[in-house]
This record gives structure tokens, sequence and C-alpha cells, in this order.
């Protein structure tokens, strides 16, 4: 509990640098029998935003001011931040997947929203457009969707994580900000990692070592991918590609070193309507230009649907 608190006082000197005070609720989901914690921020059209693997719902913080005039929810996947853990088997994440997304819709009141989902909450989110239309009204994937499409690979330092065992060492083991922070180098990238404020490294090296959370993302990230490339299991189809009806935006950094957009984009073009937009960043592009990635995905929320309550000032 000593090291939860030291998450919650880290993650509330970050907010407040955005002077914002989120509001914090647990779902308990009946389906996926997972506990999630959801910061909830903003106000106008509800946005779901899904984090990528070995991240937390603080990892939006730097960007929500730049999405003024919705009502964020920032959901943590089991397993991370301050959620209940969960236990995933190769050849068997899709279902619990799929389950988990109807679960949390229903938690929050929500017959349909827009999602936002960056790494692996962008293949979660393409998984379940595919499998379940209708609910995803709207679908923004920044950052490449973890292995979701073909021809993703699977590089350090989330390969080691693939390992039994080892998997869970290196995440357990502690990792002062100097050495985080050259790991969010690696996995997002230099200038991304440069542009995470202490608190926000602090709640996300903390958050890892939870012994669940360690065990959740490593066997997560055995069960979705190999040692160097995904298991078949985890990358879609052309034929699930083009069962998409959500109106898609895929906003790719250029370097994103898991796939470039133009290996992207004959993926992209089987989705019936998406756009790709590129941005000159890495994995992240919203740590690397915020405002020019709230454009582009406010951009096409409103196109579709959900424009802001307000813009910001």
């Amino acid at each position: 509990m000593k090291a939860d608190h030291r998450i919650r006082d880290a993650e509330a000197r970050l907010f407040a640098r955005s002077r914002l005070q989120p509001e914090e609720s647990f779902v308990d989901l009946s389906s996926a029998k997972v506990r999630l914690r959801v910061l909830s921020a903003g106000t106008g059209p509800p946005l779901v935003m899904l984090h990528g693997v070995g991240l937390a719902a603080a990892i939006w913080a730097p960007w929500l001011a730049d999405l003024a005039g919705y009502r964020a929810h920032l959901v943590e996947l089991p397993g991370h931040g301050l959620s209940g853990p969960a236990a995933y088997r190769p050849g068997a994440v899709r279902g619990p997947s799929l389950a988990l997304m109807d679960d949390l819709l229903d938690a929050l009141g929500l017959a349909s929203a827009p999602v936002v989902g960056h790494s692996l909450g962008g293949m979660l989110a393409l998984w379940h457009a595919a499998a379940r239309p209708g609910r995803i009204a709207s679908l923004v994937v920044i950052g490449e969707p973890a292995v979701a499409l073909p021809g993703a690979a699977v590089r350090m330092p989330l390969s080691l994580l693939t390992v039994p065992g080892l998997g869970e060492a290196v995440l357990r083991t502690p990792a002062p900000r100097p050495v985080f922070r050259r790991l969010m180098s690696q996995g997002l990238s230099p200038a991304a990692a440069a542009a995470m404020p202490d608190e926000l490294l602090d709640v996300l090296r903390l958050a890892a070592r939870r012994p669940g959370n360690a065990r959740t993302v490593a066997s997560l990230m055995h069960a979705i991918d190999g040692f160097r490339r995904p298991r078949p299991a985890s990358v879609m189809t052309g034929s699930e590609l083009g069962r998409i009806t959500a109106p898609t935006l895929f906003c790719l950094g250029t370097g994103d070193p898991f796939l470039s957009p133009a290996q992207a984009r004959p993926s992209v073009s089987r989705i019936p309507g998406a756009v790709l937009r590129e941005v000159p960043a890495g994995h992240g592009p919203w740590l690397e230009d915020p405002a020019g990635c709230a454009t582009l995905v406010t951009s096409h929320l409103t196109a579709t649907g959900f424009a802001p309550a307000s813009q910001p000032a």
C-alpha cells in the first residue's frame, strides 16, 4: 500500500501541473472478472482513452489541456496503474479482451462512445470494432496499435517481456528515473521521453513494479507475442479489418519503431473510410506534439459527430 500511496502522490502532482483534478472510480467487470480504475476529467461528450502496454492513465495528462471540451475517461487496463491483475494465455487473449471492452462500456453507462487507443489500447479497440460493430462510434488509433496490423515488429525493450520468468523480473527490478527515462526512449522515442515530466515517470516506474502488474504485463506480452514476432492470433486479417465500420483515424509517428506509416498504409486501406495521418514523432506522438495531435483528433471526432463542448482558448 505504501507503493500505491507514492503512485497517487506523484499522480496528484502531475495533474496539478495542468490544474486538473480528475475523479477516480473503480468498476468491477463481471465477464472479465477484473476491477479497473478510471480517472475522469473535463466536461463534454464522453471520450474513452486506452493506454499502451506498461503505461497508465497518467500518460494522457500532458495532453488533456489540448483535448478540452470532452469528458475524458482514462481507463487503466488490467495490471496497469492501480487496476486489478489478470492472467493471459497464448491463443486466449482476444475473447477476454472483447468481454472486457463490453463490460467497460456498460460500467461507464455508454451504449456507444468514441475511443482513443494507443498501442495496446489501439489493438484492443480495433479487435472490438471488428467484432462488435456499433459500440465504438468513432475511433482514433494513435501510435502503431501494438501487433494488430501485419508487419509489426517486436523490438527491445518489449521483446524481453515476452520471455516467461524474465519479463516479470525485468518489470519488478527497481529503475531510477534516468534509467526509466532511457527505457521510455527505446519504447516511445527520445523526444517523447524527454518531454515526460518527472512526476509522470514516477507514476509509471512505480506502477510497473507492483507484483500484480508485473505478472499481468509479462503474461500478456508472452500471450500476444513471441520473442521477435507477434503470435498469429494477435494479428488482424484483411477481412477482419474490412469489417470495421467505425470512422477511424490513424495518427502514426513517422519514426515509430514498431511499424512505419508506409508499412501500415496497406492495412489501413482495408478499413472502409479509414484515414492515416503522419506526425513527425515516434511511438507516442501526442507527447511530442500535443497541440498538433489534438487538432487531428478533434477534427476527426467533430467530423464524426463528437464535437467538443468548447474549443481550447
